[in-house]
């Protein structure tokens, strides 16, 4: 039976973990390069050019691990954003090729949208290949509270899941982050996610993520030295267990 949860997991593990919403993705000034990927309206936020890499092992599994790219770039026209990755082993994998833009449509709004080719190869079976879209809003409604909207493959692309999130971002203070978010996954109960990010000190941060979809669970710590920001944090699900992946960002 275990195998074939995990075979349901490879197959989706990518495309679901693209769309999920982490504490920084629904507010202004908390936004950090993979963050303002979950939601690419974040993305007219970032405080300067930005390079990352991403690097996630599911369940303890060479197999599922996931590796991401990703770079963004602030212009007077709006912010360009570039990703690439990919997830399996040479048996079978699947890689994310996404363009992202962002533009700011005043001081309390953005909107942002991604175009994504997805490509899956199976040995013995050839590859597929699909193209999909994503596209998120994101509204300063006081100084300190935030909502935005996120549709991963709103135009239902065939074999493609479709995923629709709305959250809201509360900067408590300078220091403490608070966000809940409403994850509708086609094919899937409703996920309701409530996450939290305190900083002991402006280097250090530790972020709380609790989601009734055991999934989206997880426990970060952050660190910023200067222009580099490294996050490391892990996910636990009851049945398959661990899930650990580490965060490297250089912003200029």
């Amino acid at each position: 039976m275990k195998s074939i949860v995990v075979t349901i997991v490879c197959t989706w593990c990518m495309l679901t973990i693209c769309a999920q919403p982490t504490a920084g993705t629904y507010t202004k000034h908390h936004q950090y390069l993979f963050t303002a990927l979950q939601n690419q309206a974040g993305l007219t936020w970032l405080k300067g050019p930005a390079i990352g890499i991403n690097t996630e092992r599911r369940f303890l599994l060479n197999a599922l691990s996931i590796h991401t790219l990703a770079i963004a770039w602030p212009t007077h026209s709006g912010t360009f954003a570039g990703i690439l990755k990919q997830t399996g082993f040479r048996a079978w994998h699947e890689q994310l090729f996404g363009l992202a833009y962002s533009h700011n449509m005043g001081e309390k709004c953005s909107v942002g949208m991604q175009v994504n080719y997805l490509n899956t190869m199976t040995m013995g079976y050839g590859s597929t290949h699909a193209l999909t879209a994503e596209a998120g809003t994101l509204v300063q409604i006081t100084p300190v509270l935030f909502a935005g909207l996120h549709a991963f493959n709103p135009v239902n692309t065939p074999d493609v899941p479709v995923i629709f999130s709305a959250g809201l971002g509360y900067e408590a203070s300078e220091s403490f982050l608070l966000s809940t978010a409403l994850i509708q996954q086609e094919g899937l109960p409703p996920a309701f996610k409530v996450m939290c990010e305190y900083a002991f000190i402006p280097q250090f941060l530790m972020e709380l993520d609790w989601c009734n979809d055991p999934m989206q669970r997880n426990m970060a710590v952050s660190f910023g030295l200067k222009k580099l920001f490294i996050k490391v944090y892990a996910a636990h699900h009851p049945q398959l267990g661990f899930s650990p992946g580490t965060t490297i960002i250089w912003q200029v």
